[in-house]
């Protein structure tokens, strides 16, 4: 019997997606119940699986709190993970990912994403195999893409944290080659415009100081090596200036990050300024999203099938993750 705890109607939950039952996913989980932060407040966390996967993490980790399957979110547990039970979970060994088992992490994904929009909270992701996902859902590129398809937002933002560094990209996961194409005034404008905002709503700043990076080498170097901070970023830049925002740029990525006088950076692709943040502090990065109808908050790594059979995964990025997510909760 589990003492329970009526929430408020205006408090609830925060909806929780394992990802691949296969990877570290419930590993990290399970193990961030040990924080004294996270134990004193169960009862704010819904988790959205298969109770299955989260028995068998619960007993490979050689835990003992128990599980409080819930249908609805009136009365959780405050001693006890509360789960809704996810239905389709097929046999899976940890470490060899299941292309039969697609169907359902995306089920669970999708359930929880609704939760979280349904009832204003916060969504809280654990690692998926994009590769995997692609069997079932094709052209799935990550949880960024397919979460602002799914609720229909005009744009989005991918942005990751840590204690050293608050950091925004304003292209995702297209190739290189795609890159300058892609990168726009508008665009900048608006990611900046959810960094921005994001910063000053989940982490309190007052008007924060952006620096937007430039696309080329050296800045574009006046020109003689791209064109693209003179004829877009730039005027991005201007237009930013002109609305009151405090941006800076566009500054070279490769000083950029080493003289670090400003509260944020907006990159122009992942791979440009995502080697820096993990660099800094891998295991405390978490990634999330902007510009949904909810705050979503994922950690920053993926399945690591090779050391999931092994239970040794870190899982800092999940309790950053978590600790986020219910910090904006009760605000």
């Amino acid at each position: 019997m589990h003492l329970l705890r009526s929430r408020s109607l205006t408090s609830n939950p925060i909806f929780i997606s394992l990802g691949d039952p296969s990877g570290i996913g419930p590993e990290v989980f399970v193990k961030s119940l040990n924080n004294p932060e996270i134990q004193k407040n169960l009862n704010s966390f819904v988790v959205i699986s298969s109770t299955d996967v989260v028995h068998k993490a619960i007993k490979d980790l050689n835990k003992t709190i128990q599980i409080n399957e819930v249908s609805n979110f009136d009365n959780l547990s405050d001693d006890a993970i509360n789960v809704q039970n996810v239905d389709g979970c097929l046999d899976y060994e940890l470490g060899s990912p299941n292309e039969e088992n697609a169907g359902y992490i995306l089920k669970c994904l999708s359930k929880a994403a609704e939760l979280a929009n349904e009832n204003k909270s916060c969504l809280i992701t654990g690692p998926i195999n994009k590769k995997i996902i692609s069997t079932h859902l094709q052209n799935f590129s990550g949880h960024t893409e397919y979460l602002k398809n799914k609720f229909g937002v005009d744009e989005v933002l991918m942005f990751l944290t840590n204690s050293e560094l608050h950091l925004g990209i304003a292209t995702t996961h297209i190739p290189l080659s795609k890159v300058p194409n892609s990168i726009t005034k508008d665009l900048i404008v608006n990611k900046f415009h959810l960094l921005h905002d994001g910063l000053e709503s989940i982490f309190g700043y007052i008007n924060p100081k952006i620096a937007v990076l430039g696309l080329n080498p050296h800045a574009g170097e006046s020109g003689s090596i791209g064109k693209e901070e003179q004829l877009i970023i730039s005027p991005a830049i201007k237009e930013l200036l002109a609305d009151g925002y405090n941006a800076i740029g566009p500054l070279s990525a490769d000083t950029a990050f080493a003289i670090r006088n400003h509260d944020a950076v907006l990159s122009m692709y992942h791979d440009q300024a995502l080697p820096v943040i993990k660099t800094l502090d891998f295991n405390k990065t978490v990634n999330i999203t902007l510009g949904l109808p909810f705050l979503r908050v994922s950690v920053d790594h993926g399945t690591a099938e090779n050391i999931a059979a092994s239970y040794s995964a870190n899982n800092e990025s999940m309790l950053e993750a978590m600790l986020i997510s219910l910090k904006n909760h009760a605000a």
